[in-house]
C-alpha cells in the first residue's frame, strides 16, 4: 500500500504544480495585456487595416505621399508634411440601355442598368470610376517661409491639380 500511497503524492504534487504555473502564466497574460506596447500595436493595426480597406482613405494617403514627393523635390523644400481634402466620394458609372417608345404623341424613355451573369451571380456593368476631386492641399516644410520656394510649390500644385492658390496654404515647419 504504501507504494500506492506515493504514487498518489506525486500525482497530486504534480497536479499542485501544474496549477501554479497555469496561474503564474495566466498572471503574466493580464499584465503584458495591459501593457501600452500592445495597445499602440493595435492602434497601428487598426489604421492600416481602415486604410485597407477604405478607398477612399487610401487614395487620400497616396495622394499625399505623391504631393509630399513631388514637393520635396523643389530645391530649398525639406521635411514635407501633407494633407489634402477631396470633394465628395469616388463616383461609379454604370452602362445602362435606355428604350425610347411614343404613345399617344408623348415621348416615353425607360432606362436600365445593363446586367452580366443571371440569378446571384448577375452584376451592373462598371464603365469607369471617377476619383473625387482634390478640392485642397495644406503643406508644412522647412523652407515654406521663403517666398520664393512658396511661389514655386504654389504653381507646381496650381498646375498639377488645376486649384486656384487660395486653396493651396504653404507654411514653414518648426
Amino acid at each position: 500500500m504504501r507504494e500506492g500511497q506515493k504514487k498518489e503524492g506525486k500525482g497530486a504534487v504534480g497536479r499542485r504544480w501544474w496549477l501554479v504555473l497555469c496561474a503564474i502564466a495566466g498572471v503574466a497574460l493580464i499584465l503584458l495585456g495591459n501593457g501600452d506596447w500592445f495597445s499602440a500595436k493595435r492602434q497601428t493595426d487598426a489604421a492600416t487595416t481602415d486604410a485597407s480597406v477604405d478607398p477612399l482613405a487610401a487614395y487620400t494617403t497616396l495622394t499625399e505621399q505623391k504631393i509630399a514627393t513631388l514637393i520635396g523635390s523643389v530645391q530649398g523644400v525639406d521635411r514635407v508634411t501633407v494633407v489634402v481634402t477631396l470633394e465628395g466620394d469616388f463616383t461609379y458609372v454604370y452602362a445602362t440601355d435606355t428604350e425610347r417608345s411614343e404613345r399617344d404623341g408623348v415621348l416615353e424613355e425607360q432606362t436600365q442598368y445593363v446586367t452580366v451573369g443571371s440569378g446571384s451571380n448577375e452584376e451592373t456593368v462598371l464603365l469607369t470610376r471617377r476619383y473625387p476631386r482634390v478640392c485642397g492641399i495644406g503643406i508644412v516644410c522647412q523652407g515654406g517661409g521663403d517666398a520664393m520656394v512658396r511661389r514655386e510649390i504654389l504653381s507646381l500644385l496650381s498646375a498639377t491639380y488645376g486649384l486656384p492658390t487660395n486653396q493651396i496654404y504653404i507654411t514653414e515647419a518648426k
